[in-house]
């Protein structure tokens, strides 16, 4: 899926994976890159709505988002930095975003991210 490029250069044993990634941030420098994040959330949603249609996911999508949510326990938030043009919010209200995602992904539940106190993505429905 060349329209999910971003969450492939997240994915450290994909061929496509970009230590400049979010991920690749993350772990080189422990540093949640909002702009780079942005890029992987914009992707997982496209993965959301697609999964919607079609109710079938490819299991490299599925592995993919298991590592990504590997990658993203760690036992000590206050070691890693923001990189942002906001200081807005924290580090755990940007994971908590990410967890909602993660949990909304493969259901049928509509996704609402209003309720945060900071925007990454634009309405990617269609």
């Amino acid at each position: 899926m060349n329209d999910i490029f971003d969450f492939y250069r997240n994915v450290t044993f994909f061929k496509e994976y970009d230590v400049n990634s979010f991920i690749g941030r993350w772990l080189d420098y422990s540093e949640w890159n909002d702009v780079e994040y942005s890029k992987l959330e914009r992707d997982l949603l496209k993965i959301a709505y697609a999964y919607r249609e079609k109710n079938e996911i490819h299991q490299d999508i599925l592995v993919g988002v298991m590592r990504i949510i590997e990658l993203l326990m760690v036992p000590d938030w206050r070691v890693f930095i923001i990189e942002s043009n906001t200081n807005d919010t924290d580090i755990y209200d940007r994971y908590e975003r990410f967890k909602y995602i993660i949990s909304v992904l493969f259901t049928n539940k509509d996704i609402i991210l209003d309720d945060f106190f900071y925007s990454y993505s634009e309405d990617i429905k269609k």
